[in-house]
């Protein structure tokens, strides 16, 4: 859809609401965004801070910028991580306490990417979908973090990832054809399939 169809089409389309949104509004936020992207370039942050008992961490979700002008000075979303309480029994935890592996964390996050992604996507281009929902499982082999292995075999760590998406609709074939490309555009999906060189920048303070 070229910038000039997308104009015309959320002229037509304000007032239109569809998944809780005006379609002529939001495709206005589009062009925007083509227009501005520099305006547009998003920065989300969260921060974790260990707990007393080992591999639970608190972590917070609170400001992120838009365009470098910080925002959500008020906002706070706080998330307890740690392990299944089977886990903790295993690995001789004292007192085993459940709660959802950081692991379950970042493929919960991805599920909605997909979902969120899909949705955008189908009111951008006028598709008609009802809900969807995604499922993800991740194989994971713990031993390189234990020290088993070394790092340099990190490639070992995880099986092929299994993403399944159910879409409700009574789509065309050429609509179908359409969606199912729609999880590739996703953000979460990107940052956990493809490689993203990093080395932590961790610093080291004293006790006293």
């Amino acid at each position: 859809m070229t910038t000039d169809d997308l104009h015309h089409t959320a002229a037509q389309r304000t007032g239109e609401i569809e998944h809780g949104l005006d379609a002529g509004g939001h495709l206005e936020f589009i062009e925007w965004l083509e227009a501005n992207p520099d305006d547009g370039m998003l920065e989300f942050r969260a921060s974790g801070v260990t707990e007393d008992v080992a591999n639970r961490t608190t972590a917070t979700i609170g400001e992120w910028a838009l365009g470098g002008e910080e925002m959500g000075e008020e906002r706070e979303h706080v998330l307890e991580f740690g392990l299944p309480t089977e886990l903790e029994d295993a690995m001789a935890y004292l007192e085993p306490t459940e709660r959802y592996e950081a692991i379950e964390g970042a493929l919960a996050g991805l599920t909605a990417c997909i979902n969120g992604t899909i949705v955008y996507n189908a009111i951008r281009e006028g598709i008609e979908i009802d809900d969807v929902t995604t499922t993800v499982r991740a194989p994971v082999d713990l031993r390189m973090l234990f020290g088993v292995h070394d790092a340099d075999r990190a490639h070992e760590m995880y099986g092929e990832l299994e993403i399944d998406i159910a879409v409700a609709g009574d789509l065309t074939p050429d609509e179908q054809s359409a969606v199912r490309e729609y999880p590739k555009r996703s953000p979460v999906y990107n940052l956990v399939t493809l490689e993203h060189p990093n080395r932590p920048n961790v610093e080291i303070t004293s006790a006293a």
